[in-house]
C-alpha cells in the first residue's frame, strides 16, 4: 500500500468503472482528485471533484499544475453504445489522452495506469495473451486504443514514469448502459417479456465492474508495468450468462436464443489470460457469475431509470 497523502487525478471518474475506484483508492490512503465533464456528482467522503473537459489543453494544464498529482488513473473516453466502435471521436480521444499525460509528467506525476480494451488484440487468436497475443485491432476504437499505449509507452519511458496498461474484456453491473447484453436480458426478464438473442454460444470473459475496479485500484498501487489483462479467467458462454440470469428471476420471462441472427464480425471465442493479473499482482476477484448476477438483478429492480 502507497504512504498516506500520495495525490491520484481519476478521469472519467463518473463512468462506469471509474466510481467504483474511488472508495478503493480513498482506503488506500490517495488524496483522491476525481474529474468530469459534468456537473459534480454526489459528494463521496476523501473525494475532491473538478468539472473538467479534457479536450481543453489550456484547462487541463492549469489544472493539473495545481494538482501536482503523484498518480494518475485515465478511464475517460468516448464510449456512447452502438457507436464508439468506429467513431472520428477516438481520435480526440487519443489527442486528449496524450496531452494529460503529457501536463501529468510536466508536474512531477511518477506513476499512471490507463484504460485499454480487448479490442486492441487480434480477435482471430480466441484467447488473448499479454506480449503473445498479436494486436491488431479490427475497429478504430481498437487501434486508437492500442495507438496510445504505444506512444504513451515510449513517452514515459523517456521521461522515467511508470506506466501500466489495463486491457478490459467484458464487464456487467450496476448503472450498465441499458441496451447492453447483461441488462438487455435483466430488464427484459423482469418484464416477463421474450427476449430475442443470438444462439449464445459465444465464449467470453465477463467480470462485476467492482471486480473491475477493484483489479485497476491494485494495478495502481503495484509497481507492475506493461499492458495486464483486466478479466476474470473464467469463460462463460452468453448462453449461460442469460440462463442463470432466468433461473435467479423465474417468472414468466424467456430469452429466446437464436431468435437473431449471429452478427458476422463477433468471434466464436474471445477470452483471456489471466496470468499476469493472478501472478504478478497477487488479485483475484470477489464475485462469482451467480453472487453477480444476483447483485446486477438486486440493482436493476430498484433503479428507477430501468424501463
Amino acid at each position: 500500500m502507497k504512504p498516506a497523502m500520495q495525490r491520484v487525478i481519476v478521469s472519467g471518474a463518473n463512468g462506469f468503472i471509474g466510481r467504483y475506484t474511488l472508495p478503493l483508492l480513498v482506503s488506500a490512503g490517495f488524496e483522491v482528485h476525481a474529474l468530469s465533464r459534468s456537473a459534480e456528482p454526489a459528494p463521496l467522503d476523501g473525494v475532491c471533484w473538478h468539472t473538467l473537459d479534457l479536450m481543453d489543453d489550456s484547462a487541463v494544464d492549469a489544472l493539473l499544475g495545481d494538482f501536482q498529482a503523484t498518480h494518475l488513473l485515465h478511464f475517460a473516453w468516448y464510449t456512447e453504445h452502438g457507436k464508439f466502435w468506429h467513431a472520428a471521436e477516438n481520435l480526440d480521444w487519443v489527442a486528449c489522452s496524450l496531452n494529460l499525460l503529457k501536463c501529468f509528467a510536466r508536474y512531477g506525476g511518477q506513476r499512471v495506469l490507463m484504460a485499454g480494451s480487448c479490442a486492441e488484440y487480434d480477435w482471430h487468436d480466441g484467447h488473448c495473451i499479454e506480449g503473445e497475443t498479436p494486436c491488431r485491432a479490427s475497429t478504430l476504437y481498437g487501434v486508437c486504443k492500442h495507438a496510445l499505449h504505444q506512444v504513451a509507452d515510449a513517452f514515459c519511458a523517456q521521461n522515467n514514469l511508470s506506466l501500466a496498461w489495463g486491457r478490459v474484456f467484458f464487464l456487467y453491473g450496476p448503472n450498465e448502459t441499458v441496451s447492453r447484453f447483461v441488462p438487455m436480458i435483466i430488464n427484459g426478464l423482469l418484464r416477463g417479456e421474450r427476449v430475442a438473442c443470438s444462439d449464445g454460444h459465444q465464449l467470453r470473459d465477463f467480470m462485476h465492474v467492482a471486480d473491475v475496479a477493484s483489479a485497476f485500484a491494485a494495478l495502481l498501487v503495484s509497481d507492475v508495468t506493461g499492458a495486464v489483462n483486466i478479466a476474470s479467467g473464467k469463460p462463460v458462454t452468453l448462453r449461460e450468462i442469460g440462463e442463470k440470469v432466468m433461473q435467479t428471476i423465474g417468472g414468466d420471462g424467456r430469452i429466446e436464443f437464436g431468435a437473431l441472427p449471429n452478427r458476422q464480425d463477433d468471434p466464436d471465442v474471445l477470452t483471456a489470460g489471466v496470468n499476469r493479473l493472478k501472478d504478478e499482482l497477487g488479485w483475484k476477484p470477489v464475485f462469482t457469475l451467480e453472487s453477480g448476477i444476483a447483485d446486477s438483478i438486486c440493482w436493476w429492480k430498484n433503479d428507477a431509470n430501468a424501463v
